[in-house]
């Protein structure tokens, strides 16, 4: 009996393999084998029912399902390789990251294309394992052959090997139809830039979600902060998205499995962080699968994935795959092919381009061979171990399949040499919130609104110019903040104070005010919107800083990102650090930073401010040597012999000689040189000439000085050193400045890279008590600090307080170009109509209206224009009497002198006459001062006393008359002398 059971058993062996080779050739059918664990039941489905849709005219695939017991690559090899009678021209899977490596490196060994189509991570250390090139056949002598062997016979086998060389060698390799995990990295990168993203939050599963947001970091910025945080699958992860709304955290990347989305979207509602201006941006490309369910489509953030395929067409009731996948799913039912996993939809794929690719290389087998039409492949018997033979076609059936370009339900099918999936589109899928025309209600739906190109790595915008909005957006009140600062926003007051409680009228006054209530009003009007608004009032708040260690804004951004406030609208500038974490609207006013500094105050020059040229010293010092110089001038007068001179020109033999260099002469000359008048006298020796050239050296360069610097000291001077710009602040000491505190100005210094802002900054920061909380605090320090501190602040606000304010100025040009801005939460909904709104506006000149207002008209603006110009005349004008009433003095003063000196000669005159003439001191000054004062006579005549003798005139010098002849006799001699001399 035990021999009949053998018998069997062998004949079972060897004739079960041939009976089903019968078989196959008999249907034309080709072996694919699949390998999927048990849980992928829709993935096995698809498997199965895509392999035999795939035909072409009467060849079909017939899948051969490989259920491992494991989920490990051990598993599935081993699997693989106890499935008898298989005759693969593929093999597809595992599905999983890292279990295929074992199955690949089997499918190398019998030359076996592997496939699959799963995600995969990036291998470094999988080398392309090729065949290496065919030496070249040395030619030989005929001696050289082998005994027994032709020397034709070695031709033929150099022509065979050339045919070889001609075939394409099988690569180990994954020919992978899911698209290259980098790739989708970059995809995702891309889209955080098209959305201008910055900082944002990033959530994220396991280790391989690490691996994918890394990838994308890297292709990111790194300048501005980003929220890592890793979520349990199966805990509560209530705490963590808790921690990223204290970061203040509006994006949010999410890499997280499909069937877990709902839980993560519950917890972010329960912390109401599911409002307008949340975005979430999930990475998986299964995310179409929960896209059309209603806790998806009600929630009011904005929600983005990217998909393999239209979005839409997957949605298509008549879409080619609708009849069918209602077989992949052990339930039954049609649900819609978006309901379905990528992979399972790529299933499809590979079947179409399996069978596209068998057909390719049947075709030209059939040619090389000769043949019209094409017949079925042989097939080889999988096994492993040393049963294992290479299949002869599996090396041009890879090749094929790299080759072959197909269009399935995932797009364009091609591949590179290594097995990459290429030139693919992703698709920007949105959720668009539409409001058909003349219909209240609106509805929301995901449309794909741009596509990248894995080609390009470029994203390309497909959006349609619709009418796009948001949930609630047409029925809002916006929480408005402002900073409290005039002319923008400030509390209405009763007659200069605050009003009562019981008062009827606005309680907000300002340009911001203004401004809302008019974007507000055009909103209503022409959008036919249901708006209103309130302002949130706090004097404290500022406008915002980031704080680095609590790693949140406060002040107004804080607010917005904090979802307390719609808009905040005031002198808010639009800055790059700003626009990371807030959106901005269209610029309400442009601006830039300029100086607000005190107007120069003119001062009187000083009464004597003729004398400044030169300090006290210096007029000592000259004064002390004009004294010496005429000391030094008398004595070499004095002693030099050349001035010595004869006061009888035509004795030769004086018995005396005259020297007119008294000191008086001496101190005359100096003075006159000084004075630049000169001197009708002059000295004849050497050394008294050289005494006054080094005096006269002296006296022109004290002159020319002196002249120089009369103008300055003479005119009008101003207060205090005048600040002509940005460039005098970093090189002086005398004059302190700063700006507000955490504000905008502050941040441009600090982010400059001039060297002379640097040095700005430097010194502020260093210094916080130049710092300031508001405008008007530091308009204060200007004020108090009468030239000795400068303030920056932007130009609108300098514009404003030089209008109430005439003493105050504005110095040199903008620093630098930028804009207010209505701040307002990212991603915020409001922000194209408020957009719209504003320019409306511009065009309407309503509001250069509301800024004249505020600015030219209200709260006491005055005209300064005349007095600067009047001021500025003053400074630049002539001379006036202030400038030279101490020189008039002083001549003033020097007249007086002179007549007090001239009255003491005249009373020491007649004081002689009265001694000489024995006459009275009334008829000696009566008769003086008459001869004196008689302007018609140039003589007058000598004042003699009558009645007195000749001998009692002066007995010193009492004259006896001469005779005629005695006369006579001396003019002889006196004649006779002078001609013997000359």
């Amino acid at each position: 009996m035990w021999m009949i059971v053998f018998i069997f058993s062998l004949w079972i062996q060897f004739s079960v393999p041939a009976f089903l080779t019968t078989y196959i050739s008999a249907h034309e059918d080709y072996h694919i084998a699949g390998i999927f664990t048990k849980s992928s039941t829709i993935q096995r489905n698809a498997f199965n029912e895509s392999s035999i849709s795939a035909t072409y005219q009467n060849r079909r695939l017939q899948a051969v399902i490989i259920e491992p017991i494991r989920a490990d690559s051990y598993s599935a090899w081993r699997a693989l390789c106890n499935k008898k009678g298989v005759q693969p021209v593929a093999i597809f899977g595992p599905q999983d990251e890292i279990a295929d490596g074992a199955v690949r490196d089997q499918c190398a060994l019998v030359e076996i294309p592997h496939i699959q189509a799963a995600w995969q991570p990036y291998d470094p250390d999988l080398e392309l394992i090729t065949q290496p090139a065919q030496e070249e056949i040395e030619k030989t002598d005929p001696e050289d052959t082998l005994e027994g062997e032709e020397p034709g016979e070695e031709e033929e086998k150099t022509e065979e090997s050339e045919v070889e060389d001609e075939m394409p060698k099988f690569k180990k390799i994954t020919i992978n139809f899911f698209p290259d995990s980098d790739e989708i990295s970059i995809a995702f990168a891309n889209l955080l830039k098209y959305y201008r993203w910055e900082s944002f939050a990033v959530l994220y599963e396991d280790e391989f979600g690490l691996l994918r947001i890394q990838k994308i970091l890297a292709l990111m910025t790194t300048e501005f902060p980003v929220v890592v945080r890793k979520l349990d699958p199966d805990g509560d992860n209530y705490n963590v998205l808790k921690d990223l709304l204290a970061y203040q955290q509006s994006r949010f990347l999410l890499d997280c499995h499909v069937d877990r989305i709902k839980k993560y979207i519950e917890i972010a509602g329960e912390l109401d962080m599911l409002n307008h201006y949340q975005h979430y941006i999930f990475m998986s490309l299964d995310t179409g699968i929960v896209a059309d369910e209603n806790w998806v489509l009600n929630v009011r953030s904005n929600v983005t994935f990217l998909s393999l395929t239209k979005f839409e067409e997957l949605q298509d009731p008549q879409n080619r795959l609708a009849s069918r996948v209602g077989k992949w799913k052990a339930t039954g039912g049609s649900p819609p092919v978006n309901k379905f996993p990528l992979e399972s939809l790529i299933i499809d794929d590979v079947a179409n381009h399996v069978v596209q690719a068998v057909k390719n290389v049947e075709i030209k087998v059939a040619n090389d061979a000769g043949y019209t039409d094409s017949s079925l492949l042989s097939t080889t018997q999988f096994a492993c171990g040393n049963d294992a033979n290479k299949w002869e076609y599996g090396a041009l059936v890879q090749h094929e399949i790299l080759n072959t370009t197909t269009m399935g339900i995932t797009g364009n099918v091609q591949f590179d040499d290594n097995g990459k999936r290429i030139n693919y589109i992703l698709y920007v899928t949105e959720k668009q919130v539409k409001q058909k025309v003349g219909e209240p209600d609106v509805t929301c739906v995901f449309e794909s609104i741009a596509r990248w190109n894995s080609d390009t790595q470029q994203i390309i915008d497909d959006r349609n110019e619709t009418e796009i909005v948001s949930a609630d957006i047409n029925r809002h009140t916006f929480k408005i903040i402002a900073k409290v600062s005039k002319p923008f926003f400030s509390k209405v007051t009763c007659d200069g104070k605050e009003c009562p409680e019981d008062y009827d009228g606005p309680k907000y006054e300002g340009f911001s005010v203004d401004l809302v209530d008019n974007i507000v009003q055009i909103l209503k009007r022409e959008e036919g919107k249901d708006y209103d608004y309130e302002f949130i009032y706090d004097q404290t708040i500022d406008y915002g800083e980031y704080d680095t260690k609590t790693k949140k804004w406060n002040g107004l951004i804080g607010q917005l990102l904090d979802k307390k406030a719609d808009l905040a609208v005031c002198d808010l500038t639009i800055t790059e650090q700003r626009k990371n974490v807030v959106d901005f609207s269209v610029p309400i006013m442009s601006l830039g930073i300029s100086i607000l500094y005190i107007q120069e105050r003119q001062v009187s020059p000083d009464t004597f401010s003729f004398l400044y040229p030169y300090s006290i010293d210096v007029w000592m010092y000259i004064g002390t040597a004009y004294c010496i110089v005429s000391v030094v001038l008398y004595l070499c007068a004095r002693i030099s012999p050349a001035d010595w001179e004869n006061p009888q020109p035509c004795d030769k033999d004086p018995e005396e000689l005259e020297n007119i260099w008294n000191f008086k002469n001496c101190a005359w000359l100096t003075m006159g040189s000084i004075m630049t008048q000169g001197c009708d006298i002059l000295p004849k020796a050497f050394g008294s000439r050289w005494v006054c050239s080094m005096w006269w050296f002296f006296a022109m360069i004290v002159c020319q000085s002196y002249i120089a610097q009369l103008s300055a000291s003479m005119t009008s001077a101003l207060e205090n050193e005048p600040l002509n710009g940005v460039e005098d602040l970093p090189n002086q000491n005398k004059i302190r400045f700063g700006a507000i505190k955490g504000g905008s100005t502050l941040e441009f210094f600090k982010r400059s890279k001039d060297k002379t802002y640097k040095t700005i900054y430097e010194v502020m920061s260093k210094n916080p008590a130049l710092l300031v909380k508001t405008n008007d605090e530091g308009e204060k320090r200007v004020i108090s600090g009468n030239g000795k501190y400068a303030f920056f602040m932007e130009s609108s606000n300098i514009d404003y307080k030089l209008k109430r304010n005439c003493n105050l100025k504005k110095v040199g040009d903008l620093l630098d170009s930028k804009d207010y801005g209505i701040a307002m939460p990212a991603n915020s909904p409001f922000r194209k109509i408020i957009n719209n709104a504003i320019l409306k506006l511009k065009e309407l000149t309503i509001l250069s209206n509301i800024t004249d207002k505020w600015w030219n008209e209200m709260y006491g603006a005055k005209d300064c224009s005349a007095g600067k110009e009047d001021a500025q005349d003053d400074i630049e004008g002539d001379m006036e009497l202030e400038n030279l009433v101490g020189l008039f003095l002083l001549t003033v003063l020097g007249l007086i002198i002179s007549v007090l000196i001239t009255a003491g000669e005249f009373m020491n005159e007649v004081r002689n006459i009265v001694v000489r003439e024995q006459v009275s001191h009334k008829e000696a000054f009566v008769k003086e001062l008459r001869a004196s004062l008689n302007f018609s006579q140039t003589q007058k005549p000598v004042l003699r006393n009558p009645s007195r003798a000749p001998s009692m005139v002066n007995s010193e010098k009492i004259e006896v008359p001469l005779n005629p002849e005695e006369k006579k006799e001396r003019r002889s001699a006196a004649l006779e002398n002078f001609l013997e001399h000359c």
